[in-house]
C-alpha cells in the first residue's frame, strides 16, 4: 500500500496540475496543483503536512522513525541503484496523457476546442537513496521572491542529504501546432546536518515554461512563455531544547521571451528571520521577519521593498491532525515618490495556513489559505490584493482505485493604473480517480471544470476539460 502511494505522489509530479489559484504558468507542477504552477490555483493550495498525496513528495513527518540511510553493504549493486521497488537512487518516470477542453484560450467569445497531448518523461536521484521526492518547490510569477506559501521544512535526517530532478513536458495542440511547445523544469537541494543542531541546507528551482493563456496578456501571440530561477539558503540552529532560529535568503529571477513582456522582468532577494519556541513535543510557536526587495529589469518604476511580520504556530495533535499557520502584517513601498504618494491600500494582512486532518484510514480532508498583495500580471495594473484557498478531498475506495476532489478558489483585485475597476473571482473544481494497475503504473481520468468572473466583463470566462493520463514509475 505504501508503494502505492509512492507511485500516486510521483503521478502528481507528472502531471501538470491546472489548479493554480494566483499565478499564471501551465508548464511542468513539481507537486499537484498548484497551488499549480505560479499558478493556475496553486500547489500552494495544498497541505504541506499531508505525509502522502499533499505534503511535498518525500517529506517525512516530524515524527517519523524511519532511517533514510542506505544499508553498507559495500559495492552497490545494480538492483540498488534502479529498483522497481522504488528504494534505489535513481528514480526514472513517464507520463503519457490526453485531455480535450472546450475553450483553450480563456475566452467568453469566440471559444476554440482542442485536445492536447503530453509526454512528459524525467528522472530524479537522491543521496540517502528515498522512495519519494525530498521537497517540492512550485514557484508563483507573481508572488514577491517568487512564492506564494513558505517552503515547509525538510527533515532529513542523515549527515548529508542531497536530490537532484530533471523532467520535460511535450505538449501538442490539436488546434494550432504553431502552440506546440516543450517545458522544462529542473531542481535540487542539499542539506547537511552539523553536531550541536546547526544544519545548512541550498535548493534551486529552474523552470522554463508559459502562462496560462489568458486574454489580459500583453503579447499578441497567445503563448506568453519565460524562464526563471528560484535559488535558497538556510541556516538553522536548533540551539537548545526549547529554543530553534532560521535564517533564510534567496533570490528570485524571472525573464519573459517576447520584447512586449519585458515590463514584467525582475529580480527579487529575499531574507528572512525566523524565532521558534518548542511548547511541547507536537506544538511550536514562532515569529517571522520577512524583508523583500524587488528590481525590475526595464520597468524600474515598479520597485518597491516589502516588509512582513508574522506570528505563527505548527501543531501536530496527532497522526490524523497537523495545521501550521501564520498570520501578519504586509507593507510595501514603492521608489517612486509619485507612485508611492497616489497609491493606496499599500499594506494589510499577510496570511499562510495549511490544515490537514485524516478522518479514517480511507479518507483524508485539507484546507489551505493564502492572503497577501502580489505583483501585477497585467500591464495597466500597479499590483494585486489576492485571497485563495483549496479544499482537497481524497478518498480510498479499494486497494487499487483512489478518489480525489479539489475545489479552489481565488479573489484578486487589481490596483488598476486606469480608470475602471477589476475585481476577478475564480473558481476551479476537478474532481479525479485513480487507479493503480502494477507498483510502477498508475492511471487517472479527471474533469475540470475553471470558471472566471470580472467587474470587467472582458476577462469573464468558463472552461470545461477531460483528461486521461497513464503514468509511470520506477
Amino acid at each position: 500500500m505504501k508503494r502505492q502511494y509512492s507511485l500516486l505522489l510521483l503521478s502528481s509530479l507528472l502531471l501538470q496540475s491546472q489548479l493554480a489559484v494566483a499565478g499564471e504558468h501551465q508548464g511542468i507542477q513539481i507537486g499537484k496543483t498548484i497551488m499549480v504552477a505560479s499558478n493556475d490555483i496553486q500547489p500552494a493550495a495544498e497541505s504541506p503536512f499531508n505525509k502522502e498525496q499533499d505534503m511535498p513528495m518525500g517529506q517525512s513527518s516530524s515524527d517519523s522513525k524511519e532511517s533514510l540511510l542506505p544499508e553498507d553493504d559495500g559495492a552497490k549493486k545494480d538492483s540498488e541503484l534502479f529498483s522497481t521497488a522504488g528504494s534505489g537512487y535513481l528514480h526514472p518516470f513517464l507520463s503519457v496523457g490526453e485531455e480535450y477542453t472546450d475553450n483553450l484560450y480563456d475566452l467568453d467569445q469566440d471559444k476554440t476546442s482542442n485536445f492536447l497531448t503530453r509526454i512528459s518523461p524525467g528522472i530524479w536521484l537522491s543521496v540517502p537513496k528515498v522512495k519519494e521526492v525530498p521537497v517540492t518547490i512550485a514557484a508563483n510569477n507573481t508572488s514577491a521572491g517568487g512564492l506564494q506559501m513558505a517552503l515547509p521544512d525538510y527533515e532529513g535526517f542523515e549527515r548529508f542529504n542531497a536530490y537532484l530532478l530533471g523532467a520535460l513536458d511535450y505538449k501538442m495542440y490539436s488546434a494550432d501546432s504553431a502552440l506546440n511547445d516543450t517545458d522544462a523544469k529542473a531542481e535540487g537541494l542539499f542539506k547537511y546536518n552539523l553536531r550541536g543542531g546547526l544544519s545548512f541546507q541550498a535548493l534551486d528551482s529552474y523552470t522554463s515554461s508559459q502562462d496560462r493563456f489568458d486574454i489580459g496578456n500583453a503579447s499578441i501571440d497567445p503563448v506568453r512563455r519565460y524562464k526563471s530561477n528560484l535559488g535558497q539558503a538556510v541556516a538553522d540552529w536548533d540551539f537548545s531544547e526549547k529554543l530553534r532560529t532560521k535564517a533564510e535568503f534567496s533570490n528570485f529571477y524571472l525573464n519573459y521571451s517576447e520584447a512586449i513582456d519585458d515590463f514584467l522582468d525582475r529580480s527579487d532577494n529575499t531574507a528572512s528571520w525566523y524565532g521558534f519556541y518548542k511548547y511541547s513535543p507536537k506544538t511550536s510557536f514562532f515569529v517571522q521577519y520577512q524583508y523583500v526587495d524587488l528590481s525590475y529589469d526595464t520597468n524600474t518604476a515598479w520597485d518597491n521593498t516589502q516588509d512582513l511580520y508574522y506570528a505563527g504556530i505548527n501543531w501536530a495533535s496527532s497522526e490524523k491532525t497537523s495545521l501550521r499557520m501564520k498570520a501578519g502584517y504586509q507593507n510595501k513601498d514603492y521608489q517612486e515618490d509619485f507612485i508611492q504618494t497616489n497609491t493606496q491600500d499599500n499594506n494589510g494582512l499577510a496570511l499562510e495556513l495549511a490544515l490537514k486532518y485524516q478522518i479514517t484510514v480511507k479518507t483524508e480532508i485539507s484546507l489551505a489559505l493564502n492572503h497577501k498583495i502580489e505583483e501585477s500580471d497585467s500591464a495597466v495594473a500597479l499590483d494585486k490584493e489576492v485571497s485563495s484557498g483549496t479544499l482537497h478531498y481524497k478518498q480510498q475506495f479499494t486497494e487499487k482505485l483512489l478518489g480525489v476532489c479539489e475545489l479552489s478558489v481565488e479573489n484578486a483585485n487589481y490596483n488598476q493604473l486606469q480608470t475602471g475597476e477589476r475585481d476577478d473571482d475564480r473558481y476551479l473544481l476537478r474532481p479525479a480517480l485513480q487507479y493503480v494497475f502494477k507498483d510502477w503504473l498508475m492511471a487517472e481520468m479527471a474533469y475540470q471544470y475553471d470558471t472566471r468572473n470580472s467587474t470587467d466583463d472582458l476577462f469573464d470566462y468558463a472552461a470545461n476539460t477531460i483528461s486521461f493520463s497513464l503514468n509511470s514509475g520506477f
